[in-house]
């Protein structure tokens, strides 16, 4: 069924954005006014008129039928937020718009299912039922109101302000901090509260200042400052570390951050900088990757060839395969103007055959593996309308400024006090190892006669004949803070004929080991990953392998994670040591039964450090490029 659209919208369905062109007011300004129209489009031709709910994704050649994806609960939020720059463009009459907005509130007060006046993650787009057995979500229920709250601020119609706060005044923002100061990930009626909590600084901040700001369920403010803000470095660019580009949008997109502070950092800044480092990552990586460029750029939550990923740049862990979200550049425009326009330029200069569509860009694209993504989210379209409109006239956060219930949360979450662009008094600094495709190490493990194996032990001479040692240390923390002087594990290696030998010895002056063996990945821990194929670890493929050393209760503990039922005789611990300074281990890996001959294998040691008394918790790797993870690389040596 295909959905209907309401005539009042049907002058979106036709050509681009007359009006915009009609009376440009900068050198871009008609381009981002076909752009910014054409992306409404989707809103327009994605919302069920008679609920107001909004589809996840769509095909960007054609309206999406009502079956083709559950509606998002944050895709209305958008919707909503989006409904005043189509008025003021001239897309929607004004009373038209109000009757959309009124129509969507009115359902979500009498119909939609919520708990606590949260709502659904996703919902049927017919019913308002939940989809998916997805959970009340917290952040995309804060999207929506935000939504709600913008367009009650702006049309000016008693009832639709009414219908606004009240959806927002039934949210129960103490009820989702299950107890603590951080806001929880959501609830299911059949688990309860989810395990994860909103506990450091990304695409959140907005629903903390609207919790803050409940006249109803406030928050204390001292859960803004329980948020952890991590600061992070790459290329000259400083900022509180998040990856993924989305995260330093979605509140932005709402709040007016500028020239703000709350004594920790000024967050608009911040997402320059962020910005900034994404764009740069890509470049740097331009020789790997055929999509990366000067003007092509953008890694952010999107799909990829190989599903939906987390896509992100450093500081912090990067996670990419070539994959560029147009809405990452574009949602960016606030903070890098000219280069979010020139890579827009050039995403429809070069690529409008397959990226450009009914809907504007698509979703995302990836040269290397000749992929464009059929679809266009909404989440991604919405961000995409809301970051231009706030270019061209800022009237989104002119509307959500304006609120009492977000200047309250603003105060109480401390801005308009002493400004700090970024306070690295007191924010933790993590300098996170950057790992390069083109950049992958190699080591070479030297032979040695087969009887020698006999005597090796942790303190064996023979060791002294390992080249090629790795020291996983504070150059290759990947992940987390490490705040334990002097922790590091030296790897050294040696092979026979029908061994790999692997030593390890980790400096760890406070050993935890709180967890089970089968999340000993969570204590302190050694891990070692081999790919026999040499092409890309695939968790779970035949050929790739997992192991975990952890020191417990009754000294060492070994296991291999990705096939148990195979890889129990595929090594064996010769020697092994568990004291108050660290732990170590000589292990012997079978080379036939792991695939390990005289080509290059795919190889990666990497470590885990706990510390309940220093509170810190790092991960360190010595190469594990992700998505389609690429390790390091072991060859082991001819001869004798």
């Amino acid at each position: 069924m295909a959905l209907r659209v309401p005539a009042f919208l049907l002058p979106v369905l036709f050509g681009s954005c007359a009006v915009c062109l009609a009376a440009p007011v900068k050198k871009d300004d008609a381009f981002l006014g076909m752009v910014e129209g054409r992306t409404f489009r989707y809103f327009a031709e994605n919302t069920n008129p008679g609920n107001g709910l909004v589809i996840d994704k769509s095909p960007n050649s054609r309206p999406a039928g009502h079956k083709y994806a559950p509606a998002s609960v944050a895709a209305v939020g958008f919707g909503l937020a989006a409904l005043p720059a189509g008025v003021e463009r001239g897309w929607i009459s004004k009373s038209d718009g109000a009757k959309l907005a009124k129509t969507t509130l009115l359902f979500f007060r009498d119909k939609m299912e919520s708990e606590h006046g949260f709502f659904y993650h996703f919902v049927d787009m017919d019913t308002g039922l939940r989809a998916w057995d997805s959970e009340i979500s917290s952040i995309d229920t804060a999207l929506f109101l935000a939504g709600a709250l913008t367009a009650g601020q702006y049309f000016g119609d008693p009832e639709i302000k009414t219908l606004a706060d009240g959806l927002y005044e039934r949210a129960d923002w103490a009820w989702m901090t299950n107890g603590t100061r951080l806001l929880c990930g959501g609830w299911t009626p059949e688990k309860g509260f989810l395990s994860y909590y909103w506990h450091q600084y990304d695409e959140s901040m907005v629903m903390y200042i609207l919790a803050l700001g409940s006249p109803t369920h406030p928050l204390d403010p001292s859960s803004w400052r329980a948020i952890k803000r991590t600061v992070g470095e790459y290329k000259g660019h400083e900022l509180i570390l998040s990856p993924p580009l989305f995260t330093h949008q979605f509140s932005h997109a709402f709040v007016d951050f500028r020239g703000k502070s709350d004594g920790f950092a000024d967050y608009f800044k911040n997402s320059v900088e962020a910005t900034l480092a994404n764009r740069r990552f890509c470049m740097d990586n331009a020789a790997s990757y055929k999509t990366y460029g000067p003007d092509s750029w953008g890694l952010t939550a999107s799909i990829g060839p190989d599903g939906y990923k987390a896509y992100g740049a450093p500081p912090g862990l990067a996670v990419h395969d070539g994959t560029v979200a147009p809405a990452a550049a574009a949602s960016s425009i606030v903070f890098t103007p000219e280069l979010s326009i020139a890579a827009m330029r050039n995403f429809y200069a070069k690529y409008r055959d397959r990226l450009w569509g009914r809907y504007g860009f698509s979703d995302s694209f990836n040269l290397d593996r000749d992929f464009f993504a059929p679809d266009a989210y909404a989440i991604n379209q919405g961000s995409t309308v809301l970051m231009i409109e706030n270019y061209r006239t800022g009237l989104v956060w002119k509307l959500f400024m304006a609120l009492p219930q977000v200047e309250k949360g603003m105060a109480s979450a401390g801005f308009g006090g002493a400004y700090i662009a970024l306070n690295k008094k007191v924010l933790p600094f993590s300098k996170t190892a950057v790992y390069f495709r083109d950049r992958r190490p190699f080591v070479a493990v030297k032979r040695i006669k087969d009887s020698a194996q006999q005597s090796l032990r942790l303190d064996s001479p023979l060791w002294k004949k390992a080249q090629g040692s790795i020291e996983l240390g504070a150059a290759l923390l990947s992940d987390g803070i490490n705040r334990q002087p002097g922790y590091g594990v030296r790897i050294d290696m040696l092979a026979d004929t029908r061994f790999l030998f692997v030593k390890f010895q980790a400096r760890d002056s406070e050993i935890i080991s709180s967890h089970p063996d089968a999340a000993m990945y969570e204590d302190d821990s050694v891990e070692i990953y081999i790919d026999s194929k040499d092409n890309k670890f695939d968790w779970g493929g035949a050929d790739d392998y997992q192991f975990i050393f952890s020191p417990g209760a009754g000294g060492l503990r070994a296991r291999e994670f990705l096939h148990t039922d195979r890889t129990s005789g595929a090594f064996r611990i010769l020697d092994s040591s568990v004291t108050a300074r660290g732990y170590g281990a000589v292990v012997a890996f079978d080379r036939a039964a792991l695939g390990i001959g005289d080509a290059n294998i795919g190889f990666s040691p990497a470590a885990h450090n706990v510390d309940q008394v220093l509170d810190s918790a790092a991960k360190f790797n010595w190469f594990f490029l992700e998505p389609a993870v690429y390790l390091g690389g072991l060859k082991v040596e001819k001869g004798l």
